[in-house]
């Protein structure tokens, strides 16, 4: 699978977590989240900074003197965030489902993530996935093939 088949599948599963993904599916997918995460984070540090008049820390408190912030920058930094988390996380989370699927694996482990322990379900996806079907769905490694003719 490509780079752009991967970006292209985990975005029109967008939120289903039925089934299986390969590993190739998966990591071109966390490379594209990881891309598109710097100029989220260029952007968001601009539209902060403007909202604080060039400094990243506000020179007063907000909570005092409302005045002192520029909310629509604020407003925006924060728009930036919520659209990455809309456009790229759901599916990442989505893709990373699927992809324990179809290492034999039970999508809850994604929950690890919660309490800082990520990593865990991110080494579980690293292995190669259960040939043939399994309980979540047919291996998706034959099932392109097939799909693809070959």
């Amino acid at each position: 699978m490509t780079f752009g088949e991967a970006v292209s599948t985990c975005l029109r599963a967008y939120a289903g977590i039925r089934g299986r993904a390969r590993r190739s599916e998966f990591w071109w997918f966390q490379l594209f989240a990881a891309v598109l995460w710097l100029p989220t984070v260029a952007t968001f540090s601009l539209l902060w900074g403007a909202a604080f008049e060039g400094s990243l820390a506000p020179a007063e408190d907000p909570a005092i003197n409302p005045d002192a912030v520029g909310w629509g920058a604020l407003t925006g930094a924060f728009g930036v965030v919520v659209v990455y988390l809309v456009v790229v996380v759901i599916p990442s989370l989505s893709v990373w489902a699927r992809r324990l699927h179809d290492t034999g694996m039970s999508s809850a482990w994604i929950l690890l993530s919660v309490v800082g322990l990520g990593i865990i379900p991110l080494i579980m996806a690293i292995p190669q996935g259960q040939p043939g079907a399994n309980k979540y769905g047919p291996d998706p490694r034959v099932h392109s093939r097939v799909a693809a003719g070959r």
